[in-house]
């Protein structure tokens, strides 16, 4: 399965054009209809048709009066109510590079800091953001909530620090009317606010938390695959960040070995070498192809050392999804593993497999699913919730603790 990058705005945006008109958006609207309802795997499987042809036709008359951006955010609305989260609308192509706030940030818990910036907010940096223009977080991210299917607390924590930033997408819900953004944080228990302009994030003036120290999986983030060997607590930590071979070895992921020789030399330490418990961490993994993975957990279930209760454990997180889903329950199917962290973004049972297609006036790409996974026969089921919850908080992150490995370090 294709990995999707999640975001539906992007930094790189390819400038803002003439109005498109009521004309060419019904034009555009009516071939998203027809091609998405002969391309999609079950586009209808939980809200009918009538439902979504209604909103579609809404949207066409509301057109002469809506930006382009506005109806273009309107229909990923009208999408995400189908309830697949593979299948989205690129909005790149109208978003403002000149109206993105320099905020990047992350939900520790339920409260939401700023964790990065550029050298003009630096004061925001470590904040817990309490509002934005006098309306308070929660409700500024529940109507922002509303442009992906909002199943989880996991893909709700994955995708709404990427939309925060776009003040197009603020003053679309009635939270911004200019370019200046008032934030009210709360920081070393003190409330204060701070009036935030549109501007760019450079290498030059980018300005960040950093960690006291650096934990593995931190240290290795970009990696698509590492691994270490604690040899005092006898552990051996496998960290699969991307569902991948790499047999082309992308340069990009800042790993020169393959799948098949990254494997063959876990299997060599766990050969060599006393291991007590095994950590395979996906938390950080959105998805690839899930086949090298899969092989992967077969041939570890086969070792008697390591699938035992208490020796194997599996950590998952907010970004796990599409195919490390799946790698997910090949665990749960094959292994005695131990579930840790937070749960996932994605399903067991899951649309992907996705393809693409172009709106023909606007341009803009739609991804849409062509096939169905279904890992359990329990219905409803809209996330792998872990069998011990472990979460990081905004003290363990700035401190360089992680939780998680604490946890599994001396679980009995």
């Amino acid at each position: 399965m294709e990995r999707l990058f999640l975001i539906f705005f992007f930094f790189l945006s390819l400038g803002i054009s003439a109005q498109l008109g009521s004309e060419k958006w019904s034009e555009d609207i009516k071939y998203l209809q027809n091609n998405l309802t002969n391309k999609h795997y079950n586009l209808f499987a939980l809200r009918p048709e009538a439902d979504f042809t209604k909103e579609l036709n809404n949207i066409i008359a509301r057109s002469s009066n809506l930006t382009d951006f506005q109806t273009a955010l309107k229909l990923q609305q009208a999408l995400a109510k189908q309830g697949d989260t593979h299948t989205n609308l690129s909005l790149r192509k109208f978003i403002n590079n000149n109206e993105i706030l320099p905020l990047g940030s992350y939900f520790f818990g339920n409260d939401f800091y700023i964790t990065f910036t550029n050298a003009e907010n630096k004061e925001l940096l470590g904040g817990k953001i309490l509002a934005i223009n006098d309306f308070d977080i929660k409700t500024v991210t529940d109507s922002l909530s509303t442009l992906f299917p909002n199943e989880n607390s996991g893909i709700f924590r994955n995708r709404i620090p990427e939309i925060l930033p776009y003040n197009q997408t603020l003053k679309n819900f009635g939270f911004s009317k200019t370019d200046a953004v008032k934030i009210k944080y709360e920081k070393d228990g003190k409330i204060s606010e701070k009036t935030v302009f549109p501007s760019a994030i450079t290498k030059q003036n980018r300005v960040r938390i950093t960690p006291k120290t650096l934990t593995f999986v931190q240290e290795n983030k970009r990696k698509y695959f590492e691994k270490k060997y604690f040899d005092e607590d006898k552990i051996l930590y496998v960290l699969y960040n991307v569902c991948t071979t790499n047999e082309k070895r992308n340069p990009s992921s800042e790993n020169p070995l393959s799948f098949g020789e990254f494997e063959d030399s876990v299997f060599k330490i766990i050969k060599d070498n006393k291991v007590d418990k095994l950590i395979f961490d996906m938390r950080q993994n959105g998805g690839g192809s899930s086949k090298q993975g899969r092989e992967f957990v077969k041939k570890l279930s086969q070792n008697r050392d390591i699938n035992r209760k208490g020796h194997l454990f599996v950590v998952l997180g907010r970004d796990t999804f599409s195919s490390a889903i799946l790698n997910a329950t090949d665990f749960q199917e094959e292994t005695k593993a131990i579930f840790v962290g937070e749960e996932t973004s994605g399903k067991p049972n899951h649309y992907g497999e996705i393809q693409s297609f172009e709106l023909p006036n606007s341009k803009l790409k739609l991804t849409y699913s062509t096939y169905y996974f279904i890992r359990t026969k329990k219905k409803n089921i809209n996330t792998i919730k872990p069998d011990h919850v472990v979460e990081v908080s905004f003290d363990d992150y700035i401190n360089g603790i992680d939780p998680v490995f604490e946890f599994i370090k001396n679980y009995k």
